[in-house]
């Protein structure tokens, strides 16, 4: 009699640490998940800043001086008309088609959207020739606010005043709400034109 109560003892104390380590396994599989689905969000929308802020540069031909001095090419108006929404930042290109150098090119813009989904806002990438919309894609889901945007220099400038590198700010947080933290990060990316 006394080995059987000896035994309940010990299996119950056996049993209480595995059921421990059980919850705790289970814990971090759900916050390991959702901090994998949150930086697939920032690395998805990554992508495309970084290829967006590396093409910004609108040029036109200056015919007394014969050069292409760059126009403002963040915050521009965007060519076409977007979705409702908090437009966060609009970047622009020249794209040029034609070997003629004096022809005007046209303009390519990039607008980013912050769109009130539930509780949250998703990220959408709205890209434009002239007034025709080509593509429109969603780069982040479940963000806290809307991104913020920063420039080295003033976002608005023109000719040397260009911004160089641009930067966005995502506080993404977890689509199933496994995670009360934003996961945050700042994207950065630099213009290829000089």
């Amino acid at each position: 009699m006394i080995e059987l109560v000896i035994t309940v003892a010990i299996m119950g104390i056996i049993v209480t640490a595995l059921t421990g380590v059980v919850i705790s396994y289970f814990k971090t599989t759900v916050d390991t998940q959702a901090r994998m689905t949150e930086s697939q969000d920032v690395q998805f929308a990554a992508a495309y800043w970084q290829r967006d802020v590396a093409s910004i540069g609108v040029r036109a031909y200056d015919a007394p001086s014969k050069s292409f001095p760059l126009q403002q090419s963040v915050n521009v108006s965007p060519s076409c008309t977007l979705p409702s929404g908090t437009t966060v930042v609009t970047l622009a290109w020249s794209e040029y088609v034609s070997p003629d150098s004096t022809v005007t090119p046209p303009k390519i813009t990039v607008s980013y959207v912050a769109r009130a989904v539930g509780g949250a806002y998703e990220l959408v990438r709205i890209r434009c020739s002239g007034s025709a919309v080509d593509s429109t894609v969603r780069v982040a889901h479940s963000l806290r606010a809307p991104p913020t945007v920063s420039c080295n220099v003033a976002c608005t400038g023109s000719g040397a005043d260009v911004p160089s590198v641009v930067r966005i700010d995502l506080a993404v947080l977890d689509p199933e709400g496994h995670d009360t933290v934003a996961y945050t990060a700042t994207l950065s990316g630099e213009r290829r034109q000089s």
